[in-house]
């Protein structure tokens, strides 16, 4: 099994947040730049603020166009984590973006956090290649006709399991605990393992966390880190008043 890594979605426009979310644990933070009002500047200190508690940090950009990932890579980020993969296409050309010559076609820029602001050594661009994690969200249902060829591109690190929008696609809206969306989870995450990637989904309590973890999920995403607060503030109000609440809350959603 691959080793266990346990993170939340960063919606929340704030290093400040991101950090905190490190330093209380969590071994990453992914950035969401596909929804949300995160732009580059936002996001360059929230990466800096992750590392700068030892943790890694992803962005979820909202596009697989070159002028997205470049930006996105160039922030220093850990890796990328791209929406709406369609098919094999679209992760031959996350691949392409995402590594140097001659693996992929990514631009290149020394004078960026990437680069280290200077002139790099020969060994930069392999290391490089290594060092950048490539995650693909598999939401659709027709993605996962070509998911064997997918595995097959050794660049690709993750393999990400979008519940809820997965359950529309099968024509069971919000239900994610339907057969259909289990059994899809099921054997991705299966095939993912045998050809050595990481499998990923999201959560909204412990309990969920073992089950997914103990079917082989490594890549576990606690809900998201405004959710977070919200159900821990609005548990402990209700709580107070004597309603059902009585702490942090276990519900969410899909991001």
């Amino acid at each position: 099994m691959a080793k266990l890594h346990i993170g939340t979605w960063a919606e929340m426009p704030s290093a400040y947040v991101t950090n905190v979310m490190a330093r209380a644990g969590f071994d990453f933070s992914i950035i969401d730049m596909e929804h949300g009002i995160i732009d580059f500047a936002l996001a360059q200190d929230m990466v800096f603020a992750a590392h700068a508690a030892g943790k890694q940090v992803y962005i979820r950009v909202p596009a697989i166009e070159e002028s997205w990932v470049t930006r996105t890579l160039d922030t220093g980020c850990d890796g990328i984590i791209f929406p709406q993969v369609k098919g094999l296409a679209d992760a031959e050309e996350a691949v392409r973006l995402c590594c140097y010559a001659p693996e992929g076609e990514r631009g290149f820029n020394p004078f960026v956090p990437a680069g280290g602001y200077h002139k790099v050594p020969a060994d930069f661009f392999e290391k490089e290649n290594r060092r950048i994690q490539i995650g693909l969200i598999l939401e659709g249902a027709d993605v996962f006709a070509q998911l064997d060829e997918i595995l097959k591109i050794p660049q690709i690190s993750l393999l990400y399991v979008g519940q809820y929008d997965l359950s529309i696609a099968l024509g069971v809206p919000g239900q994610v605990t339907d057969r259909k969306v289990l059994d899809l989870m099921d054997s991705t995450v299966k095939k993912a393992l045998a050809a050595g990637k990481a499998a990923g989904c999201m959560v909204h309590s412990v309990a969920e966390a073992k089950t997914v973890i103990a079917q082989g999920f490594s890549f576990v995403v606690y809900k998201v880190d405004c959710g977070i607060l919200y159900d821990c503030v609005h548990g402990f109000v209700e709580g107070v008043r004597g309603d059902s609440g009585a702490g942090c809350g276990s519900a969410g959603e899909d991001a």
